[in-house]
């Protein structure tokens, strides 16, 4: 068994810090007191076994500083007075080092039947096929999107998002976290494991042995017919042969322009493609009831893995209606184990509005978690929090949750502010106030780190905040702790 049940790799100017979770059945706090017991040598010998831990698992990347955790304890941290890195890598600007020499660039990629040529270069290292992030999404007509606080980014496509830490072998896929071959950063490129992100979006992806191609095909169109292209062709030409249209054409391909070449392949879609489709089931109903409070008929407690377009297929309703029927943007996720509506607006009711107030307070409304704040307080939104008691404020920024908030401290400043109101990480909660495009909204804040950690913050973790009537992720939570929440809430809201 491996001494370590699980790491985190974290981007600095000049290399990598690595973060160690020691595997242990112990209560964290039991085993720090424990390790605390073992004399000079052992710990030499546990230093050792870092060491090469390091040379086996990461030989070609630069690790400067090292930290070794049991759950939120941190058991010793050391500086690498030598970093370890391959004697043949070669330090990239980004600060990532890798072995060149390990990079098989005998690759290459085909999107829908069409030849990529990325502004950098696919390769295979460790029998992985990697792809310039940004340019792959170009290619195949999604979103990228990046964090350089967080070191996080992501690709979105037809509703289907990836999103993961650079270096990590951790990802989060329609907010499930799955594994996954770690990213490269080189020279500033992102570089992602194809096959992995192709089929989480949905892409069929085969590798023709014989040219070294890796075919990427999209699963919703596999089934089309395809054509060659011949000297003369225009898209308006071959549009007309098959009784389709050149914006559908340019649709299945994922071409922004009109320049097509001979031998290219192109996916012909159905002609159902080029039919308006039906107009949404919705879209004639009335609009969203004030101060609703009831749940409609049918409803639905999201599945790991489920995703908008998937819930729409399975109760045969528009994608359009399920987005506006929980009040969600295009791009947002659905989180596992909550209750979504589907056949009519989910309950929603109004005591605040956006710019009634012109700057953080001490005393906030009580805005029910439930009915309401949910649709306030959304994942990827930063707002300022305002400690009741001591009127100390920082940012923070919410990173997911369903029954409450899960929030990190923006930058390691908010992170020494948060803890000089509880003086240590602990539990028990704080009356506190959330400031977010102009509200003042009563909350109340946990002070102990813990689970998913995505900001370089100076703490590792995130912690729970409540709202009115929110309640924990787990059914198995103490009763008591809810209620210390809730008593928290009610003194932030002056009551």
């Amino acid at each position: 068994m491996d001494l370590f049940r699980s790491y985190q790799l974290i981007e600095t100017k000049d290399g990598y810090d690595l973060i160690l979770y020691v595997d242990t059945n112990m209560d964290d706090v039991e085993f720090a007191e424990e390790f605390g017991k073992i004399d000079e040598d052992n710990k030499k010998r546990l230093n050792d076994n870092i060491i090469d831990y390091i040379k086996e698992k990461f030989p070609d990347i630069k690790i400067n500083m090292v930290k070794v955790m049991a759950g939120t304890v941190l058991l010793s941290s050391f500086m690498l007075g030598a970093p370890i890195k391959s004697h043949a890598a070669q330090t990239a600007a980004s600060g990532l080092a890798y072995n060149q020499g390990a990079y098989n660039y005998n690759i290459k990629i085909s999107v829908n039947g069409n030849l990529q040529n990325f502004s950098a270069r696919p390769f295979i290292y460790n029998n992985t096929t990697y792809v310039p992030l940004y340019d792959f999404g170009k290619a195949i007509g999604g979103s990228v999107w990046w964090n350089n606080t967080s070191n996080t980014v992501g690709i979105n496509k037809n509703n289907n998002m990836i999103a993961f830490m650079r270096g990590s072998s951790l990802a989060r896929v329609n907010g499930v976290q799955v594994k996954m071959p770690p990213s490269i950063v080189i020279e500033g490129i992102t570089f992602a494991p194809v096959r992995f992100i192709a089929e989480n979006l949905g892409y069929k992806v085969e590798l023709d042995t014989a040219t070294q191609t890796v075919n990427i095909t999209n699963q919703a169109i596999k089934k089309n017919n395809t054509y060659t292209v011949v000297a003369g062709d225009s898209l308006w030409l071959i549009a007309n042969k098959f009784g389709t249209s050149v914006a559908a054409l340019k649709s299945a391909n994922n071409l922004s322009g009109d320049i097509i070449y001979p031998g290219q392949i192109l996916v012909i879609p159905d002609k159902s493609a080029n039919t308006a489709p039906a107009p949404s089931t919705g879209q004639n109903q009335a609009p969203a009831p004030q101060n609703n409070t009831k749940w409609p008929d049918v409803t639905y407690i999201v599945q790991p893995g489920d995703t908008v377009t998937s819930v729409a297929k399975k109760f045969g309703v528009s994608v359009q209606d399920i987005l506006k029927y929980n009040y969600m943007e295009p791009d947002e996720w659905l989180n596992a184990g909550d209750k979504i509506a589907i056949s009519g607006y989910a309950p929603r009711v109004t005591t605040v509005r956006q710019g009634e107030s012109a700057a953080p307070a001490r005393r906030g409304t009580p805005v029910d978690w439930n009915l309401e704040g949910q649709y306030l307080i959304k994942r990827g939104d930063v707002f300022t929090i305002v400690d009741v008691d001591t009127g100390k404020q920082f940012k923070a920024k919410m990173i997911g949750g369903y029954n409450h908030a899960d929030i990190e401290p923006l930058t390691t400043a908010d992170t020494n502010i948060m803890k000089s109101l509880f003086g240590e990480w602990k539990w028990s909660p704080r009356a506190v106030v959330v400031f977010h495009n102009g509200m003042n909204i009563a909350a109340s804040l946990s002070g102990m780190p813990h689970g998913v950690d995505t900001i370089e913050n100076g703490v590792n973790g995130h912690f729970d905040l409540y709202l009115k009537n929110s309640t924990s992720h787990s059914t198995s939570t103490s009763k008591v702790y809810i209620q210390e929440h809730q008593n928290m809430v009610m003194k932030a809201s002056g009551k």
